[in-house]
Formats: C-alpha cells, structure tokens, sequence
C-alpha cells in the first residue's frame, strides 16, 4: 500500500514508478526543478521517455504547437488516438464538438440535479458516523454525472467505472496491447451504442438529449461523424470525466482536513471556489500528460531526438517557485481570479479541459454538502493513493463525523 505524503524522500534516481515518487510526487519535482530539469528514464520501452518540470519549460511543450505535437498520444506510449488527443486542425474540430456539447447551459442546467444527487449519497452514510469519502462520495457523484450525460444506463455505471479504472491502469504499462484490451470494453460498447441510436433515428424515434446524441448530430464540412472518429472522444470524456473528478474532491477534503483549514473553509462560502482552485494548483489530479517534438530540439541543455515522448509536469509547474509565491503552502489567501488563470491543472491554450466547468461545479456541490451535513468532519488515517503514475489522488479516505 501506498500512501499519500508530503514528506521528501531520496530522488538522486529519479524513477517515476518507484515507490518514494509515488507517494510524494511533489518532492521529486522539486529535485528534478533544481537538478535535473530535463531527465532521461530510459527503463520504459525501447527509448524511455523524458520528463520536464520547470514552469516555463512545461508551458512551451503544451504550447508551442509547431514543435510540441499530439499525434502520438498524450501518455507514454507512442499510439495514434486521434480526436482532442491530437494536433490542429484536427484537435480545433473535435475541441468545437465538445464545447458545444459542454455548454454554459448544458452544465448549469444540472446543477439542481448534482445537489440532489450530492445530498442523497451523503444521507446514506450520514447516520454510520464514518466512512471511506471515495467510495461515499467522490466515486458516485461524477460517475453518475458523465454517465448521464452519455445517456450510460443506471444499471452498467459499476461496470463502466471498472472499465474506466482499468484504462488509467494501463498507462503504467509500455505494452499497447493492455491499454489496447482495455479501451476495447468501452469501444465495443459505444460503438454499438452510436449504430443502435442512428436505427432507431432512421426508424423514426426520438433521441435522448444528452451528449451522445450530440455527436450524432453534429457534422463537419457538411457530413456526420463516424464511430471510429467519435470513440477516441467518448473515452477521453468517460475517462476525465469522472476520474479526474474524483481525485478533485479526495485532494480537496484531504488537505482542507489535514491542514485544518475544515473550520475557515465552513465559516466562510466565500472560501470554497479558492480552495477548490488552490486544490488544483497544489495536488493537480493529473500530474502531467505526454507530447513528442516534431525535431530534435534542446531544452535545458539536453538534446531530445526527434519524436520523443516528453512529460509536461502541471504538478511541478505549479509549485514552480519562479511563478508562485509560497508554493509549497496551501493558501487560502490567494487570489481566486490569478489561481484559475494561472494554474495548469486543467491543461494549457487550446488544450484547456472542455469539462472544466462540470468538475468545478460537482467540486463545490460535493464541499458545500458535506459542510452542511457532516458535522465536525475528521481525517482518520492518512490516505491511500491511486496506483497511476499519472494521476494524483487518493482511492480511499476514511473520515468521520459527529452523528
């Protein structure tokens, strides 16, 4: 079992598998930020991949478009994903379907309906006086969200979450037939979803207005999607769309209740958009994606062949003390407006998560109800971390109440 900590270890041999990284993450950049700001791990595939952690060099890898691509994918392994994994003007299009199917109206629409929810998982446990928050709370809420926006019936969310869980697994691998295997369940599913809806379309039936229908209906130069374009997209938002989520709201509460800031963030509604913020900047859910360079190129006086995977540390850039005062300190004092502008949690430029808007809202929903309902809220254990290399987050957090 691996914890969650924030004390530093021993990253002479920067391994982003081993265990002293995985349970402090934020102290391995900080070496990697002060000794070795572009690393080579070779032990990964045939040519390993670097890894870049200072703010300024992480902000040209997913900026710098005409160097810096997605067309091998945005994790480890060099695989074609297509869709938002990918570079304009292909990404442009895609990015533009989603927003539509994001929308400022679609999202605040559901806000009575996330409350509800949120009320509903908190009143099932409220009277036990304890309980893993993940498993509560932070696991229903957004699978249940992003289920109903891609109309997924109530019956098949377990299954849809194990299938969910297993593709972030399969990033830790370099073997593209397990994340191969494990992205087919939800493509099998999903493909058979799109051509059972275009039937029953054709055969006059009405359509669920969700997302799903969305991108069937949506067209680019005058002619629908196909499924083999929409798949990649459908897994990127089932995915973030509930993994992300939740690591959101176990960080959250993890921090606000370890660091005792619970009160202050109770007393005053007016905190809880900052420390949401603060909570994306200090422990990101992703700690960083993947992207290759179209040509060799040198950062920091390494030189990178041509097409080598790079990993654009967002954690490390936001502890980066050349942009942030007092990063390594979890502050509510700072200014809402700069957090949210500043930080890369939600990704960079034309890269920026299309469901930003949801996560923050199931955020403050999700703090906002526990405040209301779970009186003297208290951390009983340190938590335990998911086992993504990628993601930041715990899998279990076990709190308590006064009933």
């Amino acid at each position: 079992m691996t914890t969650m900590s924030s004390a530093s270890g021993n990253f002479s041999s920067y391994d982003p598998f081993s265990s002293a990284v995985l349970e402090d993450p934020a102290g391995a950049h900080r070496y990697l930020r002060e000794q070795c700001p572009v690393h080579h791990y070779a032990d990964f595939g045939e040519s390993g991949f670097y890894t870049v952690s200072r703010h300024e060099d992480v902000r040209e890898v997913f900026t710098d478009l005409r160097l810096w691509s997605s067309v091998w994918g945005q994790g480890p392994i060099y695989t074609k994903e297509g869709g938002l994994r990918s570079d304009p003007p292909e990404h442009t299009v895609y990015r533009k379907l989603v927003t539509a199917a994001f929308s400022v109206r679609r999202v605040a629409a559901v806000e009575p309906q996330v409350r509800v929810i949120a009320g509903q998982l908190i009143d099932a446990v409220r009277g036990d006086g304890q309980t893993d928050l993940i498993n509560a709370l932070a696991i229903p809420l957004p699978i249940i969200m992003i289920s109903h926006f891609l109309g997924i019936p109530v019956e098949r969310r377990a299954e849809f979450k194990s299938w969910s869980d297993e593709f972030m697994a399969a990033q830790n691998t370099s073997d593209p037939a397990v994340q191969a295997a494990a992205r087919a369940k939800i493509d099998n599913y999903f493909d058979a979803e799109l051509d059972r809806r275009r039937s029953a379309r054709a055969a006059g039936n009405a359509l669920p207005d969700d997302v799903l229908t969305s991108l069937l209906d949506a067209e680019h130069d005058g002619r629908p999607f196909t499924n083999t374009q929409l798949l990649p997209l459908i897994l990127l938002l089932l995915v973030g769309g509930n993994e992300t989520t939740t690591s959101l709201i176990g960080n959250l509460v993890w921090r606000l209740l370890d660091l005792q800031l619970w009160d202050a963030v109770g007393r005053d509604p007016a905190l809880r958009d900052v420390a949401i913020e603060e909570s994306l900047r200090f422990d990101p859910p992703v700690l960083g994606l993947f992207r290759t360079n179209k040509r060799p190129v040198c950062l920091q006086g390494v030189d990178l062949p041509e097409n080598s995977k790079v990993h654009g540390m967002y954690a490390s850039a936001n502890r980066d003390p050349s942009a942030w005062a007092d990063p390594d300190t979890f502050r509510l004092d700072r200014n809402l407006d700069d957090l949210r502008r500043a930080h890369f949690s939600f990704g960079l430029a034309q890269y920026l998560c299309p469901g930003a808007a949801l996560a923050r809202l199931e955020a403050r929903v999700a703090l906002d109800t526990m405040i209301e309902r779970l009186p003297r809220l208290r951390l009983l254990r340190p938590p335990e971390r998911t086992d993504s290399f990628m993601m930041w987050g715990p899998k279990a957090l076990d709190v308590a109440w006064q009933v």
